[in-house]
C-alpha cells in the first residue's frame, strides 16, 4: 500500500504541477481509516478513583458570534449545566491544522511547529499529544473526523487505537459510536466540519451556516444522551472549536476569527463561568486531568477551569 503511494506520489510530482492540483491529489492519498492494538504498559499505573471517560467534540468553523443568533437547545443547555469560557480564544494562524495541535498538544504553533492546513504526506507531526500520553498510560482512544487531512494526527502516532474519516456529520457521529460501543474508550476526539464548509461556500453568519449549526446542535444532543449510558465509568465532554471565520475565510487574527465557544460538561462537574481568556491551548491540559493525567511540563496551556 505504502509503495502504491510512493508510485502515485511521484507521479503527481511529475504531472501536477499547479499547486491547487498537488492539494486535491495529497488529499486522497491521507488514509480514510486506521485500527491499531494498543498493548497496555507492563506495569499499568492504577487509575484514580476520579478519573473519567472524555469526548472532545470540535465543531469547525463554529463562531460565538454567530451561534449567538441560532437556536441551539443543546449548547446551550450544556452551557447552562456545565462550565462555560466567558471568552475563549484559539491561535493565530486561526487554520485547521495549526489549532488543533494546539487544541490537543498543549503548545502554540512555535512550540509544535504545524503551520501547514492540508494533507501534507512528506510532513509528520512529531510534538507529543493528548493521544501519545494516552498510550503511555495505557489508554484506548480514538479519533473521528469531517476532513480527511486530519489523518495527519493518526497515520504516525501510535496511540490513536482507531480513526477514520466520515463523508459527512453523519458519518463522523456513527464511527464514533461504533467505537464507543465496541471498545469503550478512555479518549475519544470527535471533529465535525459542515459548520466550516458551510462558512466557505455561503459566508459565516449566512442562512446556511445557521442552519448546519442547528443541525450539528441536534446531532450532538442525541450523541451525547446516547453516550451518557453507554460505556464504564462517568463521562465529561469538552465541546469547543478551532476557528471562527468572517467574509468566507479565516486565518487572520481578526477576533471573529480568535474568538471559539468552551464548554465543559459532565456528572459531576458544576456549573460555573471561567473569568478571563481560555486558550485552545488549555483543552488538551483540561483532558489530560480529566482522564487523571499529568500535564507534561513543557506544555504551554493549563488545566481549566
Amino acid at each position: 500500500m505504502r509503495s502504491a503511494r510512493r508510485i502515485l506520489l511521484g507521479t503527481v510530482l511529475a504531472v501536477c504541477l499547479p499547486l491547487a492540483c498537488w492539494v486535491d491529489v495529497f488529499g486522497g492519498l491521507a488514509s480514510a481509516q486506521l485500527e491499531r492494538g494498543i498493548r497496555p504498559p507492563e506495569r499499568p499505573a492504577p487509575r484514580a478513583a476520579d478519573a473519567r471517560r472524555v469526548i472532545l467534540v470540535s465543531i469547525d468553523g463554529l463562531a460565538p458570534y454567530v451561534m449567538s443568533q441560532v437556536q441551539t437547545p443543546t449548547l446551550d443547555r450544556l452551557m447552562a449545566e456545565g462550565v462555560v469560557a466567558r471568552r475563549a480564544e484559539t491561535i493565530v494562524p486561526s487554520n485547521t491544522m495549526p489549532t488543533h495541535t494546539s487544541m490537543i498538544s498543549g503548545l502554540r504553533p512555535e512550540g509544535h511547529g504545524v503551520l501547514w492546513n492540508r494533507y501534507e504526506p512528506w510532513r509528520r507531526i512529531t510534538t507529543t499529544t493528548l493521544f501519545t500520553l494516552c498510550r503511555e498510560n495505557g489508554l484506548r482512544c480514538g479519533l473521528f473526523a469531517g476532513k480527511r487531512k486530519f489523518a495527519h494526527f493518526a497515520e504516525h502516532e501510535p496511540g490513536v487505537e482507531r480513526w477514520a474519516h466520515g463523508e459527512n456529520g453523519a458519518a463522523v457521529w456513527a464511527a464514533a459510536r461504533a467505537y464507543l460501543s465496541e471498545r469503550d474508550p478512555h479518549f475519544t476526539m470527535i471533529h465535525i466540519a459542515e459548520v466550516d464548509w458551510s462558512g466557505h461556500a455561503h459566508d459565516w453568519g449566512s442562512a446556511e451556516q445557521k442552519a448546519a449549526i442547528r443541525e450539528v446542535d441536534a446531532d450532538l444532543g442525541r450523541f451525547l444522551e446516547w453516550a451518557e449510558k453507554t460505556g464504564s465509568g462517568r463521562l465529561a465532554a469538552i465541546v469547543t472549536s478551532d476557528h471562527g471565520g468572517h467574509d468566507g475565510r479565516h486565518g487572520t487574527d481578526d477576533p471573529r476569527d480568535v474568538e471559539i465557544p468552551w464548554i465543559l460538561w459532565g456528572e459531576g462537574i458544576a456549573p460555573g463561568v471561567v473569568d478571563g481568556v481560555v486558550s485552545t491551548v488549555d483543552t488538551g491540559p483540561t483532558v489530560l486531568r480529566l482522564l487523571a493525567l499529568p500535564v507534561p511540563p513543557g506544555w504551554t496551556g493549563r488545566p481549566r477551569p
